[in-house]
């Protein structure tokens, strides 16, 4: 008989009583087997007689073989219960109860995740800032450059003063408390003035600056720099302006435009619209993005799950995984890997942890939504997408649908779930998180009553970035996190 008791972390503990006679039957099996793989003097292996084996090796070297023929027999009972079964999350973990000896009867456990009940909160109606769709003329101008950069020229200024945008070319020198320090000196280096590579304040005070021209620019580096003897020192950078050079982009004459092939764009009118209506769509989709994740994390904060240890830790390797991975690719200790993300390896699993605990509780509350609301895909719809991809992919459609049903399936939920949500919340003029503050603040100020007692605030598990290790830059430059990007 299997006793089923709930634990905490979504757990249950299958229990299970062994007779002693049953113990017995394990402790045979386990014989037939071991002996088939032990050497005793004057028999063949599996040859040896039971009382011969007990004597060379005692009764005590089968318990723990007997116990898991004891422990298999118990797994396929508990998964022969179906209704169970469907709630297995992981593996079993067997656990011997005390009382156990040879020749009486005892109990056994099998201790496993299952998949978390879900309380969810009120997830219709949420409040949202509203869209953000402007594209201004400067944003399509600067797109339009961008798409002409590969064929700028570079050409010296005609007036040799430093303005935003600019390349100067310069010899710099850096001390802290009058002494030179490694790494903190350059000759002939050129730099885009406003791209932001250097230390905060270091190019703002170049911008003015003429060729020939010297100049001692003071900054503080920041408390996070990579190189920990000048983290948050002042410092003093002694520049020599060499050259200022600027971008020459080519005249968008018809032929230009043409060559470019953007959306069959004839003239530069044209392009500035394909530019413009490409740039709408791709607003409109960050925007979509924006809301949607603000939506799902108003949910998940509010959603009430015990998620289970194992689901958690799967998304935990599964995040490690893929940094360990991109190490290898560069060469790389991981541990070095992390380092030049501008973390430690301490800060990195708390990372995954957050990641992952993040990641379960969207699985698991995005799952609950879409049976509660009835989002899952139809069979028709599935088997449309994967027509839709067999005209790509050359396979038919049945080995499609063979090959990617999981996808097919998970990609349509999320996308009905996405509009389901998106089209059940509520646009707002204003941020609602930054106007919940504000309210608040207004309304605890008048009362000048001694304050409530703070509610601990929830944590949210933000995604990480994918970086990728940078290389090793002169020190008047950054080494934060975004170097490693």
């Amino acid at each position: 008989m299997m006793k089923v008791t709930k634990l905490e972390h979504s757990q249950l503990k299958l229990t299970f009583d062994v007779t002693k006679e049953e113990f017995e039957k394990a402790l045979d099996k386990a014989f037939v087997e071991k002996n088939k793989t032990v050497s005793i003097k004057g028999f063949r292996k599996g040859a040896a007689p039971r009382s011969i084996f007990e004597k060379v090796y005692g009764i005590e070297s089968l318990f723990t073989d007997a116990l898991d023929v004891i422990f298999n027999d118990k797994v396929q009972e508990a998964v022969a219960d179906k209704e169970l079964v469907e709630k297995f999350v992981g593996r079993f973990e067997p656990v011997v109860e005390e009382g156990f000896a040879r020749g009486k009867d005892f109990q056994v456990s099998l201790v496993i995740d299952t998949y978390p009940e879900v309380a969810l909160p009120e997830y219709k109606g949420i409040e949202v800032l509203k869209k953000d769709l402007t594209v201004s003329e400067d944003d399509v101008k600067k797109a339009i450059d961008a798409l002409a950069k590969k064929d700028a020229t570079m050409a010296a200024k005609a007036e040799q003063v430093i303005a935003k945008g600019d390349y100067a070319v310069f010899d710099f020198v850096g001390s802290v408390d009058g002494v030179e320090f490694p790494g903190g000196k350059a000759d002939n280096y050129e730099l885009q003035i406003g791209s932001g590579q250097f230390i905060p304040g270091f190019e703002d005070q170049m911008i003015g600056m003429k060729a020939d021209e010297t100049k001692d620019i003071n900054v503080t580096f920041p408390e996070n720099y990579g190189q920990a003897d000048l983290a948050g020192k002042a410092a003093v950078f002694k520049v020599t302006v060499h050259e200022v050079k600027e971008e020459k982009f080519p005249e968008f004459t018809d032929e230009y435009v043409k060559g470019l092939n953007v959306a069959g764009a004839q003239t530069f009118a044209e392009l500035q619209d394909a530019k413009k209506k490409e740039l709408e769509a791709a607003k409109a989709q960050a925007e979509k993005d924006r809301q949607f994740d603000y939506i799902v994390n108003e949910i998940i904060e509010a959603a009430n799950v015990d998620l289970p240890k194992s689901m958690i830790q799967e998304r935990i390797d599964q995040f490690k995984a893929q940094y360990e991975q991109q190490a290898k690719m560069y060469n790389i200790p991981f541990e070095k890997f992390v380092e030049l993300m501008g973390a430690t390896i301490e800060q990195f699993n708390d990372q995954a942890q957050k990641q992952a605990e993040k990641q379960a509780l969207f699985n698991v509350v995005a799952s609950k939504i879409i049976e509660v609301e009835k989002l899952a895909p139809a069979k028709e719809a599935i088997e449309a997408k994967a027509e839709e991809e067999a005209k790509s992919n050359g396979k038919t459609k049945e080995e499609n649908l063979q090959a990617n049903f999981a996808r097919y399936y998970s990609d349509l939920a999320y996308q009905a779930l996405v509009e389901f949500l998106l089209g059940t919340a509520k646009e707002v003029e204003k941020d609602p998180k930054k106007l919940a503050k504000a309210e608040g603040k207004a309304e605890e100020a008048p009362a000048k009553k001694a304050p409530a007692k703070k509610t601990a605030a929830k944590k949210e598990a933000t995604a990480t970035e994918e970086k990728k290790p940078a290389a090793k830059k002169t020190t008047a430059k950054k080494t934060t996190k975004k170097d490693a990007e």
